[in-house]
């Protein structure tokens, strides 16, 4: 008890008690090491701030405005296509696209189906994209007047609206696959959109959404309005490309056919006219359509031109001195062994001359010209002619290639077999395009030059300036003499071989049928029911002005050229002679125009 006593006395002095807890003058360690701790977490804290409130500043900055603020991309106004005469292919025209701040929304559910309804959307979707933890939420990008109004008198919380550019092509199916189309962000996706883009497209602007204390959407002011793009302007007639877009549906529907092409150009300027696509489509619902019917298949896609390169042939056995005009060859009767394989003709002929020959489409005739013609020479021509390379549609006049073009496929001479040889002569073995067979049967035309195609007439910058692109480009490859005599020798075959379906009243008429087998790569071989009948030629045959080429696949009934692609011709022909203020024969002879 006495310890207890003690250890409860309050310390009375030296005398008696317990000693003080620390020295007189010094700090007591317990309270030493509180402080030291205090001061230590003091410092911690302070470090700790500055590296949030300085060293990481411009981090956490970031990530706060990323969850009130976005950045989005404004674009201007694509700038339009136009025809030959400036009416409008394509046009942007000024649209509302729709937006919502999900925060805002009292009843997600509800606003989403109600949008939905009015939008066109699956609601169940739109419901999973409000239901996010974002500030912007675009609902529909370029909406219809009508949908913008309707949304507006729902006065939802939250929705707002940006004015954008939808694209349009107010001729909608006319010259569909030449203009092609563009996405939803603006970008040209096919046609003359994807190629000159980068001349379309206006310029982007950023803008900044907000989201305010409220968190009510708001969209940022300044950055400068976007430029307004460019412009093209391409050669087509729109008359005449309506012409034969018209004619060429006709004949697609009439013979049971997969589709077909139609190239109309002008002789001496080599401007196209019309470049027709069948089946066609509206630009402006391109997304409803298969991928198949949405591609420029007159530039992008090759065939074998079968009898039409016969022209080719002719012309140049001529120019080579390999035959002459007065020239006959003995056509074996129907059948022609070449090597390890047999040509045949659809008659047995005789002993027959160059323009029977051509008027008659004789393979084995013209296979015995084409091989009096050494391999390297031929092959010369072939090219001269534009074949294995592009046409030039989109070559600007500084060599740069604005867009793809088919160059086809025209094997090398050192690689010709026998069969080769006399295959090439009535056109199997190589693949050309639409726009390449109508450029070297209007160099017949053009008296021996050939003339680079042209599908653009002017192309201006954001600024209006004009670009320098694709002028006239002329080469000769035959003489005027040569020319002449082939151009005479197709008048034949329409006056009284198997192009009398191309004849047109008042004009004489050159041209030249084709009808080929469709190759088979499954069963590695000619098909016997699949075929492509074409028909190319000029008129006036004496005072060229027009060079028209029609091609259609496939055709059920009718399968020849002379059936299925001449009447195109002619009907094309016949409707647009007069729009170009070409009058006929009697007309000319009695001191109209020539």
């Amino acid at each position: 008890m006495k310890d207890l006593k003690n250890l409860l006395t309050p310390d009375s002095g030296p005398a008696g008690g317990n000693p003080p807890l620390s020295p007189p003058g010094q700090v007591n360690p317990r309270i030493r090491l509180v402080v030291t701790l205090l001061a230590l977490a003091g410092l911690v804290m302070a470090l700790r701030a500055f590296h949030l409130m300085v060293i990481q500043q411009g981090r956490l900055s970031g990530l706060a405005r990323q969850q009130y603020q976005r950045a989005m991309q404004l674009e201007g106004r694509r700038g339009p296509i136009q025809d030959r005469e400036g009416g409008a292919l394509a046009v942007s025209l000024a649209s509302e696209s729709i937006f919502i701040n999900p925060a805002q929304l009292t009843d997600t559910a509800g606003a989403a189906w109600a949008l939905a309804r009015i939008l066109g959307m699956d609601p169940r979707h739109l419901t999973n994209e409000l239901s996010r933890d974002r500030a912007f939420v675009w609902v529909k990008r370029q909406a219809g007047p009508e949908e913008v109004r309707r949304v507006k008198a729902l006065n939802l919380a939250g929705v707002g609206f940006l004015t954008e550019y939808r694209r349009v092509y107010p001729r909608r199916e006319l010259a569909g696959a030449v203009v092609g189309f563009t996405g939803v962000d603006h970008n040209g996706l096919a046609g003359v959109e994807y190629a000159f883009d980068s001349v379309l497209r206006g310029t982007r602007v950023e803008r900044l959404v907000d989201r305010d204390a409220l968190g009510r959407t708001v969209v940022a002011a300044g950055g400068g309005e976007p430029d307004s793009g460019g412009s093209v302007r391409l050669t087509l007639h729109p008359a005449i490309q309506w012409i034969a877009e018209q004619e060429l549906n006709k004949a697609v529907a009439q013979h049971g056919a997969l589709g077909g092409v139609a190239v109309v150009m002008d002789v001496s300027t080599g401007e196209i006219l019309a470049l027709a696509n069948a089946p066609g489509f509206d630009a402006n619902r391109f997304q409803e359509y298969s991928p198949a019917h949405l591609g420029n298949r007159a530039v992008t896609d090759g065939y074998e031109p079968g009898s039409t390169f016969k022209i080719i042939t002719l012309a140049a056995a001529l120019e080579e001195e390999a035959v002459t005009p007065d020239l006959k060859l003995f056509c074996e009767n129907g059948t022609f062994p070449v090597a390890d394989s047999v040509i045949h003709d659809t008659s047995a002929h005789g002993w027959l001359g160059l323009e029977d020959m051509l008027a008659v489409s004789s393979n084995i005739c013209m296979a015995k010209v084409g091989m009096m013609i050494p391999k390297p020479a031929f092959h010369d021509y072939m090219e001269a002619f534009g074949f294995g390379q592009r046409a030039g549609l989109f070559v600007g006049q500084d060599g740069r290639v604005w867009s793809a073009e088919a160059t086809g496929d025209l094997p090398p001479p050192e690689k010709w077999t026998q069969v080769d040889w006399a295959a090439l002569s009535f056109g199997h073995g190589l693949l050309v395009s639409p726009v390449q067979m109508t450029a070297a049967v209007n160099t017949v035309a053009a008296g021996g030059e050939w003339v680079r195609p042209r599908l653009v007439a002017e192309l201006r910058n954001r600024r209006g300036e004009e670009i320098s692109f694709g002028q006239v480009t002329r080469r000769r490859v035959i003489s005027r003499q040569t020319a002449a005599w082939v151009g005479h020798a197709m008048t034949v075959v329409v006056e009284r071989g198997t192009g009398t379906q191309a004849q047109v009243y008042g004009y004489p008429v050159a041209g030249k049928t084709g009808t080929t087998e469709k190759f088979e790569f499954e069963a590695k071989g000619y098909s016997k029911t699949r075929q492509i009948a074409s028909f190319a030629g000029f008129l006036p045959a004496d005072h060229p002005r027009i060079t028209i080429l029609v091609v259609v696949e496939e055709p059920q009934e009718g399968r020849s050229g002379g059936a299925a692609a001449a009447p195109v011709f002619r009907e094309i022909a016949r409707r647009t002679l007069p729009l170009l203020g070409v009058p006929p024969v009697g007309a000319r002879m009695a001191g109209g125009r020539p």
